[in-house]
């Protein structure tokens, strides 16, 4: 994963650094991408690329179909590719190089200042502007203010800006617990309103900790480590996102609590049980107690567990008494080559924002609806797993509760990617927390420089 991941890093800065000149004229269409408005048996032919599980390109597959019935004449050729984010990252670019990228595609909300800044993606905002259907459909704010760039400014998430991305979705990331094993152990199941404290917390793993080997039942798993930093009243960057800011004390509180869930408490996989059994299949298996999850994890969850589950408020900081957890999206953005923007912003806009669409993906188990009144109402009501829904919408309403990483705001990540690939020094117990946080920082913060 981190040779993955510097791979990825090097070549973005080389590809996006091409000039515009290079990549003008659009390319081929097909199965092979490109973005030339091409004909298909008199068909107008635009293509869309994604990543995402099989159960994800089922979804979109449907909600394709749905668009070339309300789009006569038009005709999408879907692009999956399987794999992780870092491997459909990695193909985009080559499609980039190529001169053959999709009309529509997925950009990652990590991702997103790289592309917009480079001048690779159509501004919508004069599409959005002329649409009745944005213009009668109200989704959440802050999902599109993400995909918002001041190019004056070079800030991302501004309201003053230009909209360059469409949300996919608005995914919080919520602890979900095994409601089942909590009853099979007699331990009390979480409030679905108040958190639990981290001391609280820990007591309650250790009382469904039990086992040993690959059988092993652990409390915990996954813990992120964001969620800790923050709830700790603490940041990886500083207010104006140019300085690195993890050499505090309440930063380092924060990790070693995470680390120590495995190294002293023994209640979540040390590296070592987790490379033997990785956390998501010992969750599916039954195996742990409190995990964590998106909406996407959903239909995954429907048809993969035989137990019951349910979802919980954010665990809160002793210190500080708060509990916030990370809002990520991904943006369909049009590529700035594309011969056919319109058409290719009406695609845009369908997946995001029409309510046929909006609907199959949520009954799917693929997300929070984007549209505000049907998550409120429809999503909420739905008889499936979770039943404590309204985390999910806390987590995407309440900034005290939900953010977005850092790691967004900052057009170059690799200052983010080498902490998580060093962190490995505190999870394995080589170093603690401090000694770690104190090393690591000044490296850091040349890395964000180099990328100003």
């Amino acid at each position: 994963m981190k040779t993955a991941k510097k791979i990825v890093s090097v070549l973005l800065a080389l590809i996006l650094a091409v000039s515009m000149t290079a990549c003008g004229g659009g390319g081929s269409t097909g199965n092979e991408g490109g973005s030339s408005g091409g004909n298909e048996g008199g068909n107008k032919v635009i293509t869309f690329a994604g990543w995402g599980s099989l159960a994800e390109k089922k979804i979109f597959t449907a909600m394709i179909d749905k668009f070339e019935e309300t789009h006569p004449g038009v005709k999408v050729n879907y692009q999956h590719i399987p794999g992780t984010q870092e491997d459909y990252l990695v193909k985009l670019i080559s499609l980039l190089a190529a001169n053959k990228m999709p009309d529509v595609f997925y950009i990652h909300s990590d991702e997103f200042y790289s592309w917009v800044d480079a001048d690779r993606l159509e501004n919508l905002t004069p599409y959005m502007e002329q649409s009745e259907l944005a213009a009668s459909t109200k989704i959440w704010d802050k999902s599109l203010n993400i995909f918002r760039y001041d190019a004056a400014s070079k800030q991302v998430g501004v309201e003053s800006g230009d909209l360059y991305g469409l949300p996919k979705d608005l995914g919080p990331w919520a602890m979900v617990y095994n409601k089942t094993l909590f009853e099979a152990k007699g331990v009390a199941l979480p409030d679905p309103k108040e958190p639990m404290t981290w001391t609280e917390f820990v007591d309650v793993c250790k009382q469904l900790t039990d086992g040993e080997g690959i059988n092993k039942v652990f409390g915990t798993a996954n813990y992120t480590l964001e969620a800790a930093v923050w709830s700790n009243g603490a940041d990886y960057l500083s207010e104006d996102k140019t300085q690195v800011t993890v050499d505090t004390p309440e930063f380092a509180e924060a990790m070693q609590w995470v680390a120590d869930l495995a190294l002293v408490e023994g209640v979540s996989p040390t590296p070592e049980e987790d490379s033997a059994s990785g956390w998501f299949q010992r969750w599916v298996n039954g195996k742990v107690g409190m995990a964590w999850m998106g909406p996407w994890d959903q239909a995954t969850f429907w048809d993969s567990v035989s137990f019951e589950w349910d979802i919980m408020p954010t665990p809160v900081s002793d210190k500080t008494g708060k509990g916030v957890s990370w809002l990520a999206s991904a943006a369909l953005c049009v590529s700035k080559t594309s011969e056919e923007k319109q058409l290719a912003y009406e695609l845009a806009e369908f997946l995001s924002m029409d309510a046929e669409a909006q609907t199959y993906n949520y009954e799917a188990g693929q997300a929070v609806p984007n549209i505000i009144d049907m998550a409120k109402n429809d999503y909420l009501s739905m008889n499936k797993a979770p039943a404590n829904k309204q985390v999910f919408l806390d987590i995407i309403e309440n900034p005290e509760k939900g953010q977005f990483k850092s790691v967004y705001f900052t057009k170059n990540t690799t200052w983010y990617s080498y902490f998580n690939a060093e962190s490995s020094k505190v999870w394995s117990g080589e170093m603690t927390a401090a000694e770690f946080l104190k090393q690591i920082q000044p490296a850091m913060q040349e890395r964000l420089d180099s990328g100003k």
